[in-house]
């Protein structure tokens, strides 16, 4: 139980966690995440901290200087050698510096307002739509995240795309990482999920919902991917924004995944990961990146079980009310019952 905040007077959600980890994040995580607490998590909508931070977000330093390294034709440089590749291959290399850079833009909050993010996703869109490059199904999967995030997602090619893509399903609601594999990748399947329901056009797709309960069938269980075996997997909640930190996150990732396609439908199974990411949960308040291995905690990882935790824990809290609401006027009508009998 909390014992050192009184949000949970407010947030009832919050009141089965071992330490209230809002003041830390507030203190020392970075601006975008400080701003997201209070917006997301506290429900602020207009207080002077949340406007200042508002303000300071476009001067944010990180940002400024990542928006300041695109060229005038939207794309940002390779920043080593190519010498000894081939055309495709540096197109190749370029594609996936388009999309990591864009990517971390998204986490500093820039939105589809910014020209030149919108001028880098024309990049990324245009090479979609030219080149056959030799990616991984993660690197296309990304490329429609960020057109959903910049609100690009009504493009005929991302949509296009996104059809393909569902085409390509294997029987048993998976995905493969390469065309050329057989066998589908829970990982690569689960980020593909993940980034559905983020967009309002393909969140009920028929295929998407097989995809889910694809994920709901493989959870927890080990060697379900190539490129992220064994059970550790699970454990991995930190995500990020190049390579295979696209596809990890683990059981958290699962979470968010179900709070985006799957909306208020919670079983056991579901209320039994919530109690251990509870569990899990640092003596500073903060979630580890990976559970058992990280001691120190990560502000990012935190703030998004915070996101899964207010979802998901609001539900329980308020079914437990309804209940006792329900079974108080159970017991006033028998009581009321008998003392009419009585009075008869």
């Amino acid at each position: 139980m909390i014992d050192d905040i009184q949000e949970f007077e407010v947030f009832p959600w919050m009141a089965s966690l071992k330490k209230d980890p809002i003041p830390v994040l507030l203190k020392a995580a970075p601006l975008p995440i400080r701003y997201q607490v209070l917006r997301d998590i506290l429900d602020d909508t207009d207080s002077e901290d949340l406007l200042l931070l508002q303000n300071n977000l476009r001067k944010h330093q990180p940002r400024r200087k990542k928006l300041g390294e695109q060229n005038a034709e939207g794309l940002w440089p390779l920043g080593g050698s190519v010498k000894g590749l081939n055309e495709k291959q540096i197109q190749t290399l370029q594609f996936i510096k388009q999309t990591e850079t864009l990517h971390e833009l998204s986490e500093l909050l820039v939105t589809h307002k910014s020209e030149k993010a919108i001028l880098g996703m024309r990049e990324v869109i245009r090479y979609l739509a030219e080149k056959d490059l030799p990616l991984r199904f993660h690197h296309v999967t990304q490329a429609i995240y960020l057109a959903i995030s910049f609100k690009l997602d009504g493009n005929p090619i991302i949509k296009q795309l996104i059809r393909d893509i569902l085409v390509q399903q294997n029987p048993d609601g998976g995905w493969s990482s390469l065309a050329s594999e057989k066998d589908s990748c829970i990982w690569s399947s689960l980020f593909f999920l993940w980034t559905m329901g983020h967009s309002s056009i393909f969140q009920g797709n028929r295929s998407v919902q097989k995809g889910l309960k694809y994920v709901r069938e493989n959870q927890l269980l080990e060697d379900q991917s190539h490129l992220l075996p064994g059970m550790q997997a699970w454990d991995t909640l930190i995500t990020g924004t190049s390579g295979q930190g696209l596809i990890t996150g683990g059981t958290l990732r699962y979470l968010e995944t179900l709070q985006l396609l799957a909306g208020d439908q919670r079983d056991r199974k579901v209320d039994k990961l919530l109690d251990w990411l509870m569990e899990v949960q640092l003596k500073s308040g903060l979630w580890p990146s990976i559970v058992n291995r990280d001691k120190q905690g990560d502000h990012l990882v935190t703030l998004r079980v915070l996101k899964v935790l207010k979802h998901f824990q609001t539900q329980r809290v308020n079914e437990t009310l309804d209940y006792e609401k329900n079974s108080t006027k159970h017991f006033q009508t028998i009581a009321h019952t008998k003392n009419t009998e009585r009075e008869s």
